[in-house]
């Protein structure tokens, strides 16, 4: 029996994505460790830290805390204005696989084609290519989100 929904896409939902896309792989971890290095060296050997040095590992550590987070979340909100995301997305899933359509554009997949699963509590990404998802939000499909869930095989469920 196949399901049907629409999802309007929310500064939310994006922001969650692009913020555990860009910090859940290796490159942001190694980020994060770089800022808390530098916040550690900071306190422990405050003192002997010019003045120069002490500017540069406080900004280190802004880098990927704050600086970074900040300039993807802007970069959310710009995306959010673009048709692609001005527009539900309508979602069908069915036995054999599932279908996604806006205005006048489909496109039809097998569960076989997601590359990557990631099943949060609130929202699930299916990963088609290694850079870009299907974001599900539990809010927009509430009483058919645990369905979906099960028809897809998830990587990573949390």
């Amino acid at each position: 029996m196949p399901v049907e929904f629409d999802v309007k896409m929310d500064a939310k939902s994006l922001s969650g994505f692009v913020l555990y896309h860009n910090y859940a792989r290796p490159g942001g971890i190694i980020g994060v460790i770089i800022s808390v290095a530098a916040l550690v060296a900071l306190i422990l050997r405050y003192g002997a830290w010019t003045g120069m040095q002490k500017c540069l590992l406080v900004v280190l550590f802004l880098l990927f805390t704050v600086i970074q987070p900040l300039l993807l979340l802007k970069k959310t909100q710009t995306q959010l204005k673009t048709d692609a995301f001005s527009n539900p997305m309508h979602y069908e899933f069915k036995e054999e696989g599932f279908s996604i359509s806006q205005k006048l554009s489909r496109e039809e997949f097998a569960y076989s084609d997601i590359r990557k699963a990631v099943i949060h509590k609130n929202v699930m990404y299916l990963y088609m290519t290694s850079v870009s998802a299907f974001i599900i939000p539990r809010n927009q499909c509430e009483d058919i989100f645990d369905t979906i869930s099960g028809k897809v095989k998830p990587v990573k469920k949390s």
